[in-house]
């Protein structure tokens, strides 16, 4: 397999997951902003 393919696709895997979990946290901040600042 070509590492230069092998390499994207894991990047782009990386920054999916990341973008995903900016999102999710994005979400719970406006949900409930109160209960995210307690935790930080």
């Amino acid at each position: 397999m070509n590492p230069w393919l092998f390499m994207s696709i894991n990047m782009t895997i990386v920054f999916g997951v990341l973008m995903a979990l900016w999102v999710l946290i994005t979400i719970i901040h406006m949900i409930d902003p109160t209960k995210a600042k307690k935790e930080s």
